[in-house]
């Protein structure tokens, strides 16, 4: 290197760079000759007017040629004819020329890289130099260069096991979402777009709809552990319905961090329909694809624990067709294996999907009803409920080959609870009582328990005088003042009462449960909610009652029809009711089912002026995230906590949340249920403004010339 070669440098080797260069002994030019980077040197006019030795070496340039200061132009034609650079040389000479200009007019750096023919791979960049001129450095790269291509090969052959192989490969963040989907499955499905930027538990999983179903997966990612064949069921793009089961291990930093996660996936829905199919053949019916004796048997002790962990009645009941071998006789055993199937399709609809259906072989079949009710009368009744619907579908007439066959069951019921008796004990007596239906005649329900028979035949009259009182007027609407912080009248909540021409008044506690189990509720509902509108009308044209609203108690089935708010429409269209003065009453237990269809049908009748009031609120179970959704303005605090409110600080307590809760969701509250002045004052000095109880009145006719108010019940 020369000291003509530093004075072209302008701004790279000033003088007080260079005298102290020299101070130690070594200068400018010697530490540019022993850096392991080859400089280049232009003039203005592209003229190579400096380099150091390594340049020579690095680039495989003759000294001769650099010698003679040959313009870029020499440089470039010489390296593209020994197969340095590809391409027509006039074309790479122009190029070359346009980075030179764009440096200076852009004043930024041009990098780029080539590789030689000698198979080194160089990366350049080329500076604007003040004044005029370009310095272009050089720096091989050939070991990094050898480590992408090893990296690129390396990413190939795992780009083409994932293609070969059934498995796919995937990464997570550190909070478990999908960041990267690789693999032949992943392409052929196109599922990525449903797994990116998601995790797992995120998507819906057929065999996995609970959160905690999802817990061991969640509990590895959650304490950084490795974790195997995790099996999922998802529905794909296509509509197809595949097993996965998944495999990984954290990725952690230097430091020993979590910072992510990778993993394999594989297909494994060809085993888990093996083991379907061996299941099936081991525990259900080939004709009919019900469980067969053994699976059945399993099942009924499976639902002799449940019934201990809730404290639910269940029942078995037994079920045999009538004359079924006078259809096999009469037209072959197809026609009666074609019944068979079609009776078994007939009982799966006639029960929830949470029953088990079995066939136990011949023409006997059985189904088991779990958490029928805690009381067994109750259970009882359901279960009679039940069986006469599955005797009315089984005798409606099949049609095989032409032909209309019909035959009629003989149900045997027996209700169980606990693990005191076998299940063959249990199917012993449901059997015995389906033997009893054939001794009655055939086509009959009877009960093992006697004395459980003559409640289901009470319970069933009380049915019949129930639907009869609806069509002879024998329905009354009861009203139970509520009162303001003044104790004066602000409205009322209609109570619905049956006086039934032999019986007398009958309590709601007998029959709104016989209501609600036979579908009555939906006319008896659309009944009491006609008769409010109409005592709405009346006391809008008086005066002292004008400004009252009615509250009105609405069941689950109610809310739950398509036609429900067209039926409130029309109740108050047709009485030329205030929607203003109605309230509509829920209690927490009716929104435990499908939320969010409570929350749209709730909508659209407080869009026409309608209130809607929680009832009994803090006995359920309903989520406070769920509350504040809701178009509610009036929670009802529950009887139950109001009864002991002087002597119970819990209960005490609990009121005074409830109203700390509703002042700040903006909503009234109604204390039920209060009997004494004490409750009243201490209710009161809560901030308690609305009150409904017997301290206040009793329920009575909304009509005043009918009957006098209900009698206080016994202290």
């Amino acid at each position: 290197m020369t000291d003509d070669f530093i004075a072209t440098l302008p701004g790279m080797a000033s003088a007080a760079a260079d005298e102290a260069a020299r101070a130690g002994r070594l200068s400018v030019a010697q530490l540019l000759d022993a850096l392991q980077h080859a400089f280049v040197v232009l003039d203005a006019q592209g003229r190579v007017v400096g380099y150091n030795a390594c340049a020579l070496q690095m680039l495989e340039l003759p000294q001769e040629l650099m010698q003679r200061a040959p313009l870029i132009d020499e440089v470039v034609r010489w390296q593209a004819a020994r197969g340095d650079l590809k391409g027509d040389p006039q074309r790479l000479i122009e190029r070359v020329w346009y980075h030179l200009r764009a440096t200076h007019a852009s004043g930024q750096p041009h990098v780029y890289s080539y590789t030689t023919a000698s198979g080194r791979t160089l990366q350049g960049a080329t500076v604007a130099v003040p004044g005029g001129g370009w310095a272009r450095v050089y720096t091989d790269i050939s070991k990094h260069a050898q480590a992408l291509a090893q990296l690129r090969e390396s990413e190939e052959r795992f780009r083409s096991l994932t293609e070969l192989s059934a498995d796919w490969y995937w990464e997570w963040d550190v909070q478990g979402r999908y960041t990267r989907l690789e693999g032949r499955v992943v392409r052929e499905q196109g599922i990525a777009s449903m797994f990116l930027g998601r995790a797992p538990w995120e998507v819906p999983a057929a065999n996995r709809p609970r959160p905690e179903d999802w817990q061991p997966l969640r509990d590895a990612v959650a304490q950084g552990r490795p974790f195997k064949r995790f099996e999922i069921q998802r529905t794909l793009p296509d509509g197809g319905t595949y097993w996965f089961a998944i495999s990984g291990e954290p990725v952690r930093d230097a430091a020993g961090r979590c910072v992510g996660w990778r993993g394999i996936g594989r297909d494994v829905t060809a085993r888990k329909n093996a083991e379907a199919t061996i299941q099936r053949l081991a525990y259900y019916d080939d004709l009919t694809g019900l469980l067969n004796r053994r699976a059945f048997q399993d099942r009924l002790r499976q639902a002799q624990a449940s019934s201990v962990r809730s404290g639910q009645w269940a029942a078995l009941l037994f079920i045999d067709l009538d004359d079924f071998k006078d259809v096999n006789d009469a037209y072959g055993h197809a026609a009666g294996d074609a019944l068979l199937r079609a009776c078994a399709e007939r009982l799966r609809a006639a029960v929830r999907a949470e029953d088990t259906v079995g066939r136990l072989g011949g023409d006997e079949f059985v189904v088991l009803l779990e958490d029928l009710h805690p009381q067994a009368d109750q259970a009882a009744w359901r279960a009679q409920h039940v069986a006469e619907k599955i005797r009315q579908v089984v005798q409606q007439p099949v049609v095989v080959d032409g032909h209309d066959l019909t035959v009629t069951p003989s149900i045997g019921i027996t209700l169980f609870a606990g693990q005191e008796e076998s299940a063959a004990d249990i199917l012993g007596r449901a059997d015995l009582a389906m033997y009893h239906s054939k001794a009655a005649g055939r086509n009959a329900v009877q009960f093992f328990d006697p004395s459980m028979q003559a409640a289901v035949v009470q319970r069933a009259t009380l049915q019949r005088e129930l639907r009869h009182g609806l069509r002879d007027g024998e329905l009354l609407l009861f009203g139970q003042p509520i009162v303001d912080v003044r104790a004066q009248v602000c409205g009322h909540e209609a109570l619905l009462r049956w006086r039934h021409p032999v019986r007398g008044m009958v309590p709601p506690a007998e029959f709104i449960p016989v209501a609600e189990q036979t579908g009555l509720i939906l006319p008896i509902g659309q009944w009491v909610l006609r008769e409010a509108c109409r005592v709405l009308a009346r006391w809008a044209a008086d005066p002292a009652r004008a400004g009252w609203t009615l509250a009105v108690n609405l069941s689950a089935r109610q809310l739950r029809q398509p036609d429900f708010v067209d039926s409130v429409r029309q109740a108050l269209h047709a009485a030329g009711a205030d929607p203003r003065r109605l309230k509509l009453e829920l209690t927490e237990s009716l929104l435990l089912h499908d939320v969010e269809d409570t929350i749209a049908k709730m909508e659209a009748p407080t869009g026409l002026g309608i209130q809607f009031a929680l009832d009994d609120f803090g006995t359920g179970y309903s989520s406070l995230s769920y509350l504040k959704r809701l178009p509610l303005t009036q929670l009802k605090i529950d009887r139950s906590f109001v009864r002991d409110l002087l002597t119970d600080p819990n209960d005490a307590a609990i009121a005074r949340t409830i109203l700390q809760l509703a002042q700040s969701l903006e909503m009234e509250v109604v204390a039920e249920g209060v009997e004494t002045a004490g409750q009243y004052e201490v209710l009161r000095a809560m901030g308690c403004r609305l009150f409904q109880g017997y301290h206040f009145g009793r329920p009575a006719p909304l009509e005043p010339a009918a009957s006098s108010p209900e009698p206080a019940p016994p202290a």
